[in-house]
């Protein structure tokens, strides 16, 4: 998630609390985000750091960096728990869901300079950046899990800006996957990292299926604000091609990985694929035509006639009433 989405997306959800009242722990939830912020620049501060001295084999400095940043990515997501467990009305709520964007972004550009620092690493330094690969993975789809759930406890002014969120957290994997799997072809790298990495891979693809299913419902959601759903849109069809490119990646240097490795890429290829065709099988086209958050009854993107006049294909038509994001009950 690049900065500047990552600066518009918490514009866009703080944009959403100006005009609700302050609750009673609302300084303190800002203070909490505060601190995320600080924490998370300098993680990131200090991440760089160690990267690049990894890369000049300047070790005994790089761990000192590299563990500054993992301690202060510690910090940073304590806070953003803290302003979780503190919010009870909708505006400090949607502080809580700043703080968890600028967790979740940095996690997301964590993992790449990980792999960065993995193949000049050796020994324990090795094993820690691995270990902090994997952790990262599984810590940015629970960002995203996090965001989810948040999003009906905002007003809806500030959906919008989580929408975003959660679309930018959900793709642009690329590069990422690129970079681990030419780890799992180096030499440089032990067997047991790179079991660590293929877990990583795991993870990450697992986590994108997940990811699409999220953008499915809220694209669905007829509680969603409607200028949200071309962009989830978007992200829906990226993750979808993104499933088809980390199988291609994959397939094109499994043949220089070891045989352990092998077996268990070839399984996430196939998932992979499996993934992606059901995303493509079942994409989303948002609320019915005539239903809240859809188009009026009769206009184009509506339910089309199937033949002999009778219903066309389902439409999805977002979460029952009464459900997280659903309508009130009746």
């Amino acid at each position: 998630m690049s900065s500047h989405l990552r600066i518009g997306a918490c514009a866009l959800i703080a944009s959403g609390a100006l005009a609700l009242p302050a609750g009673a722990n609302a300084a303190d939830i800002q203070t909490a985000v505060s601190a995320v912020q600080a924490h998370t620049d300098r993680a990131d501060a200090a991440l760089d750091r160690a990267v690049a001295l990894f890369e000049t084999n300047s070790d005994r400095k790089a761990r000192v960096a590299f563990a500054k940043s993992r301690k202060e990515m510690g910090l940073a997501k304590a806070a953003a728990a803290k302003a979780r467990r503190e919010a009870d009305t909708p505006a400090e709520n949607t502080q809580a869901a700043i703080a968890q964007v600028l967790v979740g972004t940095e996690l997301d550009d964590n993992i790449e300079k990980f792999v960065a620092a993995l193949l000049p690493a050796d020994g324990t330094d090795e094993n820690m950046i691995a270990a902090a690969a994997r952790a990262d993975t599984h810590g940015r789809d629970k960002a995203i899990a996090i965001l989810t759930a948040l999003m009906g406890q905002v007003p809806e002014q500030a959906r919008f800006g989580i929408a975003r969120a959660i679309a930018a957290l959900s793709q642009d994997r690329d590069d990422e996957t690129e970079a681990t799997a030419k780890a799992l072809v180096s030499k440089n790298v032990s067997a047991t990292n790179k079991r660590r990495m293929v877990l990583a891979i795991d993870a990450s693809v697992d986590g994108q299926a997940t990811a699409s299913a999220t953008l499915a419902a809220l694209i669905a959601n007829p509680n969603m604000p409607a200028q949200s759903k071309p962009g989830m849109q978007i992200a829906y069809d990226a993750v979808t091609g993104e499933h088809g490119s980390v199988a291609d990646i994959l397939s094109r240097l499994s043949s220089r990985m070891p045989a352990f490795v092998r077996t268990l890429v070839e399984g996430i290829i196939t998932q992979a694929r499996t993934d992606a065709q059901g995303m493509r099988e079942n994409h989303p086209t948002g609320p019915p035509a005539g239903t809240p958050g859809g188009p009026p009854a009769g206009t184009p993107g509506g339910p089309t006639a199937g033949p002999n006049g009778g219903p066309g294909a389902t439409i999805p038509a977002g979460p029952l009433a009464g459900s997280q994001f659903g309508p009130p009950s009746a």
